[in-house]
Formats: C-alpha cells, structure tokens, sequence
C-alpha cells in the first residue's frame, strides 16, 4: 500500500490552517498544521526519518521566525523537499524573493481551493 503525500501547512492564523488542512485532506493527503517557524523546523527535524514531508506550504507572515527564514533554513537542511509560499499580499516582490530564495511556487491569499490542489499536486509530481 502507497502512503498518501505527508504535506505541512506553516499558518499562524488557526482558521486559515486547518481550513487548508481540511482541504488537502479531504482529497486524500495528510496533512499536519503548524502555526510557527520554530515549531516546523523541530518537527521536520524529529520527525522526516520516521514520517517525511513531501511538501510544505509555508506563509510568509510569521510571528518570531519569518517565513522567509525558515524557507532558507528549510533549503539548507531539506533541498528536495517542495515548498509553496504563501501570502496575505499579491506583492509581485513576495514572490520574487520567495522563489529566489528557493521556493518552488507561491500561493496568494485569500487561497482559491482549486489552485491549492492544482499547486500541491503539481509540486508533488
């Protein structure tokens, strides 16, 4: 039996996570809510030998540890692993730096479901 994709939603507005968790969940990924940078980078940390991320979808408006500084510090430990950014502005500049800075796509709030499963199905291929 295939596992499905294991995919961590960084989002420290509860409401919006586990909405988007709910979501990927319901179209058969699993999916775990973080809602800070320290926390996701300890959990990929203990947990990606015994229970890998294949993706995660990060914010960029964090509390304490910007979204920017755990993509960089996602980057150094985990290159394979896929990483959307999300955000509450459609700056073009957001996007910019995001992907510089080594994200593989970027996701707009208010986030439209279907370009959310298009995304992560996308990056998982």
């Amino acid at each position: 039996m295939t596992r499905s994709a294991r995919i961590m939603i960084v989002e420290d507005d509860r409401c919006i996570g586990e909405s988007v968790r709910d979501r990927l969940e319901s179209i058969g990924y699993d999916a775990i809510l973080m809602t800070d940078g320290y926390s996701a980078l300890a959990t990929m940390t203990l947990e990606h030998q015994r229970s890998p991320v294949d993706l995660v979808l990060l914010d960029l408006r964090l509390p304490g540890m910007d979204g920017m500084v755990v993509l960089r510090e996602l980057r150094k430990i985990y290159p394979e692993v896929p990483i959307i950014m999300m955000s509450p502005t459609a700056e073009p500049e957001d996007a910019i730096q995001a992907i510089n800075a080594g994200a593989g796509d970027f996701l707009p709030k208010p986030i439209d479901p279907r370009m959310l499963e298009e995304k992560c199905r996308k990056m998982l291929q």
